[in-house]
């Protein structure tokens, strides 16, 4: 019998462009401008400085460009750090069964390589396509079960993401291939402890991911070996980083339904730079404030929810309602809506850190608690609740059901004014046509050079 990850390998090599749903490709075109945007954004902050110059130390020399920057390195180099910027502001992707942020891993280790190798657009978005539909499918085999354990899927699921991606475009034969995947079960890694302190180094997951999955891939090119059954086996990914015993592994989730039923549609692009679960509740907060709440009529706001949200985005409390840095605020849901509710609004300026140090937000953020809402969604939907209780007795109740394919609440409108404010916030204001129309290229374009030119911010188009 052929392990999981040998059939999966199958079907991605024999995957081409016209096997792609019409939507399956429109929304690739979104991962990549989303990316390329969030990414930018985050070179323009304080998140940028310390990449690019240990890229300069130790990324070697290549044709691979770093986002925001336009500086040229090696293609691990490039993927490391664009993969870690698209993680930064907590403002890429979610796939909402798993939690496993997707499409910053696999689109940084595709675009570094299609710029290495002069690999077409076409072939980079069928590579991205089936990277991410696979990415997701490992993360189903127990979705939640690596965060009940303290462990960030994203960096784990994402360097199996990033393997098969490489694989296929460094042209890996169906053996090397599943070798690859072996290997990077060895290099696959990433905790949340920076939850705790507001530290950042869970951003390096997503691209020590990329990483990773490029070097096992040129590992097993140049004969190298990996376990076949490096999911499955008894000594694997899944039973070494779960262990509790008799839990169900939905091994066959993995292949179930391969190229029929796309797992990729159940990712979301954020709407908001937070936690997925804070999303619908910053839903909540942003429709309140456009109805005219004011913070000084507040007297208090109580978040409802789920009981395992508790642990992720309340508690500790004193420490959720004090954010040491600015990362550390965006997976704090207190924090995230008194922000929210005293600007009106979230997005790429938001989380700065002259705000987390303002008397008056953190005033209010005193007055912003939970409960245990006690009918919450089930499986993948998602619930924001927020009962607001002001000073002249009125109460507010406000809330958001974000069912299945939560990420079509998203419109068009909201996505282009995403992407117009990162870009800005990354040096590239006004540009966001011109990169959407290179996106929108690639199904023709002989490379990816045109789309990074226009990404450099030292791109004149005239």
């Amino acid at each position: 019998m052929s392990s999981l990850s040998a059939v999966a390998a199958q079907w991605f090599r024999a995957l081409t462009f016209d096997d792609l749903p019409a939507d399956i490709v429109h929304e690739t075109e979104r991962a990549i401008l989303n990316t390329i945007a969030v990414a930018s954004a985050a070179a323009g902050l304080e998140y940028g400085k310390p990449l690019r110059l240990t890229c300069r130390e130790i990324g070697g020399t290549g044709k691979s460009q770093l986002f925001g920057f336009g500086d040229k390195t090696s293609v691990t180099g490039a993927a490391f750090v664009n993969g870690t910027l698209t993680a930064s502001l907590a403002y890429d992707d979610s796939h909402t069964e798993t939690l496993i942020h997707v499409y910053g891993t696999v689109v940084a280790t595709a675009l570094a390589l299609a710029q290495q190798h002069d690999i077409a657009g076409r072939e980079v978005l069928v590579t991205i396509a089936g990277a991410s539909e696979l990415m997701c499918r490992i993360g189903a085999i127990a979705p939640t079960a690596f965060h009940r354990k303290g462990l960030h899927p994203t960096g784990i699921i994402g360097a199996f993401g990033a393997a098969y991606a490489a694989a296929r475009l460094l042209k890996l034969d169906q053996e090397q291939t599943v070798h690859a995947i072996g290997i990077v079960g060895n290099l696959a890694s990433g905790i949340n402890q920076c939850w705790v302190d507001g530290t950042w180094s869970q951003l390096v997951d997503n691209g020590w991911a990329a990483q990773a999955g490029i070097t096992a891939a040129t590992l097993a090119r140049n004969g190298y070996t990996g376990p076949a059954e490096v999911l499955e086996g008894p000594l694997g990914l899944f039973r070494s980083h779960v262990q509790a015993d008799g839990y169900a592994f939905g091994f066959d989730r993995m292949n179930q339904d391969l190229g029929t039923v796309w797992e990729m549609r159940e990712i979301e692009i954020k709407p908001y730079p937070c936690g997925h679960v804070s999303q619908p509740f910053v839903d909540c907060a942003v429709s309140l404030a456009r109805q005219g709440l004011k913070a000084h009529e507040i007297e208090r706001v109580t978040c409802l929810v789920a009981d395992w949200m508790v642990p992720v985005v309340c508690e500790p409390i004193e420490r959720k309602r004090r954010p040491a840095t600015p990362w550390h605020g965006r997976v704090s849901l207190p924090y995230t809506i008194a922000e929210t509710l005293l600007f009106g609004k979230l997005d790429a300026s938001s989380y700065r850190p002259e705000n987390i140090l303002s008397p008056e937000l953190l005033d209010l953020v005193d007055r912003v608690g939970y409960e245990v809402d006690p009918a919450p969604p089930a499986g993948s939907a998602y619930k924001g609740w927020i009962r607001v209780h002001t000073r002249d007795g009125r109460v507010l109740d406000q809330q958001k059901h974000d069912a299945s394919h939560a990420g079509r609440h998203m419109s068009e409108e909201a996505f282009q004014e995403k992407i117009r404010g990162c870009l800005a916030i990354g040096g590239l204001e006004g540009r966001e046509t011109l990169i959407a129309q290179a996106v929108a290229e690639l199904r023709d374009a002989r490379s990816v050079a045109e789309l990074m030119r226009r990404c450099d911010p030292g791109y004149n188009p005239h």
